[in-house]
This record gives structure tokens, sequence and C-alpha cells, in this order.
């Protein structure tokens, strides 16, 4: 196989980036980005495409030098093996299910003398392993052993696996391994992970579990602000119950007054039957601080703050608070950094500047690579417009839907787009407020500005969200919590 512009991302995951010269594995970071978004970077810019047809070619001729194996077809189904798996052809893999003795066999296990860790979170390394073990004595598809060294891959470019890590190590090798899988197996195979290899793995997959009481309050941040609720709330009460009595939650655990809170605010929630289920500010902005996420009101540079906000959070608490980034890669990247999990984006600029469209790119890349986008089109509603604009950027995707108004629940979509806020007759109160109720969900408020720059609502918005995009002639610009500070030509 010969690397292009145009499969490079597809089949980057089996560019052997460990064997590369130093050279090679920067041009294949370039490569990464000039290539996403169907090379839009590569075919737009005359010096990003001089620099990646010599890193092609120098790629290719590295690659058919060393002999490093490439992709075989999808309907080759030749019987491998190697040192660390064994890999048997499938031809039929939904008529072919192991025997329950054989399953049994298969199914990984704690050492005999070991007991788990109670930690707060399951280290990336660890979670990746784990899927790996589960794939042992099973039929597997290419794409779900693709899909895997995708992800692995991705978790080390964005640092969330690093060379310092305790068990780096075993992340090469379960690299190594799936590539040689993925290039040797046909559509389909039984994936055996060799007896030592696996034995290890395990060894590392059962050493850490989830503390019990952070479990119960992951499941309790998931329901907090959320309305019909109850049945979640009532076994999330019996459970809470049920680990008490059995002594796996004590008073002793550190974290037994976070979670008392959360009990006493599900039981009123229930008693009262409240809208939904609340619990006082300061103490949830310290369960989302141990959990790593970021509470719904978090702003570093807010100059308003939410009624009743006056909390105080320890400095382990605070430094604990490491936000889930989205992984945003490419020209949006460049733009506005970075975002955590449930950002904020102001957009705003003059009509036919070109906000709108900028807006439908933005929601189909997210939708491409990171999740569900509702666009609420209530500027241009079904119309021909819209069509055409979809149709001219191509922004088509399953993932990528589109309304004429605002539904009364967001909660199935990751990333909302509403165009355009003043059409929509919202006040800033109502933007917050549809913030506090979706706190995972980021929201992209989008405003028409006057030729004076003037936008109604705006201003005061300005100092709530994370991102502000301003587009002009043309030209977007931004700033922000993110590292944003980039332009963008539309």
């Amino acid at each position: 196989m010969t690397y292009t512009p145009y499969n490079y991302i597809e089949n980057s995951c089996f560019v052997p980036v460990t064997k590369l010269p130093e050279p090679l594995k920067k041009g294949h970071k370039l490569a990464l980005k000039a290539f996403d978004s169907n090379a839009s970077a590569y075919k737009e810019n005359d010096i990003v495409r001089t620099s990646m047809d010599h890193y092609l070619t120098a790629l290719n001729e590295f690659v058919a030098k060393e002999h490093f194996a490439t992709p075989l077809s999808k309907n080759s189904n030749a019987v491998i093996s190697s040192n660390e798996t064994t890999i048997s052809p499938d031809a039929n893999p939904k008529k072919q299910k192991p025997t329950a003795s054989k399953a049994r066999a298969t199914r990984a296990k704690a050492p005999a003398n070991s007991t788990p860790k109670p930690v707060e979170l399951i280290p990336e390394e660890i979670r990746f392993l784990r899927r790996y073990v589960a794939m042992h004595g099973k039929v597997k598809t290419r794409i779900s052993v693709v899909r895997l060294l995708s992800s692995l891959q991705k978790a080390m470019m964005e640092k969330r696996i690093r060379k310092t890590s305790p068990y780096a190590k075993e992340i090469m090798q379960m690299q190594d391994q799936l590539i040689k899988a993925a290039n040797r197996m046909g559509e389909a195979a039984e994936i055996n992970i060799t007896k030592a290899y696996l034995a290890h793995y395990r060894e590392i997959t059962s050493s850490q579990r989830i503390r019990d009481s952070i479990a119960l309050l992951k499941r309790f941040v998931a329901i907090q602000g959320r309305e019909g609720a109850q049945d979640k709330a009532k076994r999330l009460i019996t459970a809470m119950e049920r680990m008490v009595k059995n002594n796996k939650v004590s008073k002793d655990d550190p974290y037994s007054a976070r979670l008392n809170d959360a009990y006493k605010s599900l039981k009123l929630y229930i008693r009262e039957k409240k809208k939904t289920p609340e619990i006082q500010t300061g103490e949830l902005g310290s369960i989302y601080g141990l959990l790593g996420m970021a509470p719904s009101y978090t702003s570093h540079t807010s100059k308003r703050k939410p009624k009743g906000l006056g909390s105080v959070m320890s400095s382990a608490d605070l430094v604990r608070m490491d936000f889930d980034t989205i992984g945003l890669k490419g020209k949006f990247r460049e733009l506005i950094g970075d975002p955590s999990v449930g950002f904020t984006a102001m957009v705003f600029g003059q009509p036919k500047s070109g906000k709108s469209t900028l807006m439908l790119e933005f929601a189909h890349h997210l939708a491409v690579h990171h999740g569900d986008v509702l666009y609420v089109a209530i500027e241009e509603g079904y119309g021909y417009t819209l069509k055409e604009k979809i149709t001219r950027i191509g922004a088509i995707h399953p993932r990528l839907n589109f309304s004429e108004s605002l539904p009364k629940d967001v909660a199935p979509y990751d990333f909302v787009f509403i165009d355009s806020v003043s059409r929509a007759g919202m006040e800033l109160e109502d933007l917050v407020k549809l913030k506090n109720r979706y706190p995972r969900t980021s929201f992209v408020f989008i405003f028409h500005a006057t030729k004076d720059g003037k936008f109604r609502g705006g201003n005061e918005l300005a100092h709530e969200v994370d991102v502000i995009i301003e587009v002009e002639n043309k030209m977007a610009t931004a700033s922000g919590r993110f590292n944003a500070g980039g332009q963008l030509k539309i």
C-alpha cells in the first residue's frame, strides 16, 4: 500500500510510528493535521502541500525498504500466528460462537491473591488494556480491532497516555500486537493473546477498581439537574443504602460526607416531588472537583456569578479539576484551542459575514469526530438557503441534526448550535438557565451584530462564555480560555 493525502487518515493507525526516524515522526504529527477534514490544509496551502509531498515520498520509501506490513485486503483470510497473538480466520463470524466452557476459560479473572486498590479514576492505560483483554477468545471484526487501535493512538497523541506512564511498556506491546492483528487478519478472526502476556495484562487490569463511593457519586452527578429522573433516583437511593448496609461504604470513607449530601438531596427530591435533584452549590462544586469534572457554573474569568455561587473549594479539590477536553483537532483547534466538555461559545458578526457557513462547517466537524450535534436553524429554517449551504459545505452526517426551533429537551445531544439567539427571542437569563440545566452539553450561541458592532444581550453574555468568535469580512477571530486566539479564513 502507498500512503497518499487521501488515504492517510484512514490508514494512519498502520504507520509504524515507533520505528520511524525522528524527522518522519514529526512529519507524521503534521500529516494528521494536514490531511484531516478531507485534506483541506493540504489542498489550500502550497507550503503545506510541498512539505507533505516530501514527507509521503520519504515515508513510502522507508516502509518499502524496511518491509513493514501493510493492510491486507478485507477479503483476506490468512491464518496468522506470532509470539504475542494467534489470529484464526472466520468467514462467518455471526454463526461462530465460543462454547460455554471456552467462554468461562477465556473470561478475564483477577489473580486469586490480589486485592484491587480502590481509586477515584481508573488510568487510561488500564482501561485500554481491559478492552484488549476482553477481546481474548472472541471473534472480532477487523473494524473493531482498528477502532481500538485508533482510540489508543489518539490517547497517545493527546498525551492522555505518556512515555512516563507506569504501563507505557505494556501499552506499546498492545499497540504492536493490534497492528499485527489488523494487518494480517481478514474480515473477522478469533483473537487469542499468548498465555504469558494475558496473565500479565490481567494482573494489571485487576489491580485497581473504582471506589464504591465514587461510583455512587458519579451516578448522582449524571441525574443532578435532570427532570424526570425519579426512577433513577429511587434505584440510586437503594444502591446507597445497600452499600452502607454491606459496609462497602463507611463513615471512614474519605467521600462519605459528600455522599451523604447527595443521599439527602435524593430523598428530598422524592419526598417533596421536586422538579430536579438539587444540592448546595458549594457541595456540588466539591463533588464535581473530586470527580475531575467541570461544574456547570465554573468560569475562571467570569465577572458575573450565578446566584448563590460564593462557595469555598479546597486547593486539593481545585487541583483535581483537570477538565475533560473534547480532543478538538485541525483548523478549529487552531482557532479556539481544545475546549473542555460542556464548553460555551459566542459567535457574532454582521449579516452575510459568513458566520453561519463557518458554524455549519464546525457543527459538521464535531459530528464527524466528537458526538451528536443539533443545529437549531431558527434564522433560515428548512429553506433553500440552508439546503444550499449544507450541500456546498458537505455538512451531511448521521450525527448532525437540524431543527427550526429549540426542543424542550436537548439532553440527547453533545453539542447545540442556536442560530440565532436574537431570532429565538432568548435573553441572557434564558441562556444561563439552559447551560446550567445541561452542564455536559456544549452550546454555541450565534448573534447578529449591527454595523457599529453592537448586539442585543451579547455584551453581557461575553463575560459568561468560554470562547468568543468574531466574524468579519470572511475572517473569524477567536479569544477565550482554551488557548484560543487564532484566525480562520472562511
